[in-house]
């Protein structure tokens, strides 16, 4: 299986930014890593034959999602983008019976909200491939990873009622609002989302308020209230709201397009 993947490449000698986008062959993927052509690799292959492929079984799930987290972390800071191209290695690996529907949802849980703005801001995705991620993903082993100390999201959607208001913060640069997989429970978040999701002066921040049924929940995330949500169940009482007059000329006024983009660039040198 072959995707791809887009990154903003930072020179760190001359500060030159290059969008770069990259195919890979989840069939020899492992030899990729393995070569030591490609030195941004570091000893990821030791770590996935050594660390990960001996726990990705249903009996070893949690410590599978354990040494996958620390793992990710790890790559987090040398280099992000590994954590996106396992996930994709890993449901090549699903989609051809070699691991269960729980082992991918402990690697969606991770990858899923990795990095500075998650899955689907690094690896070229549709939506219908989104949603075929979710719906193998095993729901319960999926929540269960996706809790925190504080939030049991099993517990959570077995609370929800049978519709209930989402939010989301977008841009005018965007064109997917009602219709994107990532939603919040807190009101707060969209805001940040909103500015976050400019990415030059002419963009205008935004705010959707939406009614979903339970049964477009595909996963929930204890981290910002997260609501992934399926496009193709219909909601209602959508209602969009963007910034104008002296709020936008105020945003304006104080926005910084390289201070706001700097959570999307890795900062690699070019090699």
């Amino acid at each position: 299986m072959k995707f791809s993947y887009r990154a903003t490449l930072v020179d760190r000698q001359t500060g030159r930014l290059r969008n770069t986008t990259t195919t890979i062959d989840t069939d020899t993927w492992l030899d990729r890593i393995a070569d030591p052509a490609h030195q941004l690799y570091g000893n990821a292959l030791e770590m996935v034959q050594k660390n990960l492929a001996p726990y990705a079984r249903d009996e070893e799930v949690d410590n599978f999602s354990a040494m996958y987290f620390r793992t990710y972390e790890g790559w987090r800071e040398f280099n992000v983008v590994l954590v996106f191209e396992y996930a994709m290695y890993m449901w090549a690996e699903y989609k051809a019976g070699r691991i269960s529907s729980m082992v991918w949802a402990a690697v969606l849980s991770v990858a899923w909200q990795a990095g500075a703005r998650g899955m689907m801001a690094c690896v070229v995705l549709s939506a219908e491939d989104v949603r075929q991620m979710f719906l193998a993903a095993d729901r319960h082993t999926l929540l269960d990873h996706s809790s925190s100390e504080d939030e049991d999201m099993n517990e959570l959607y077995e609370s929800l009622p049978e519709t209930f208001t989402v939010y989301r913060g977008v841009s005018t640069g965007i064109d997917h609002f009602e219709d994107g997989f990532s939603w919040t429970r807190d009101v707060n978040e969209p805001l940040r989302f909103a500015k976050l999701n400019c990415q030059s002066k002419k963009e205008i921040p935004g705010f959707i308020t939406a009614t979903i049924r339970k049964e477009a929940v595909l996963g929930l995330f204890a981290f910002e209230g997260e609501v992934v949500v399926d496009p193709a169940v219909p909601k209602s009482n959508v209602r969009k709201e963007f910034l104008r007059g002296n709020e936008l000329r105020k945003f304006h006024k104080q926005f910084d397009v390289q201070a706001n983009t700097q959570d999307l660039l890795q900062n690699w040198a070019f090699r």
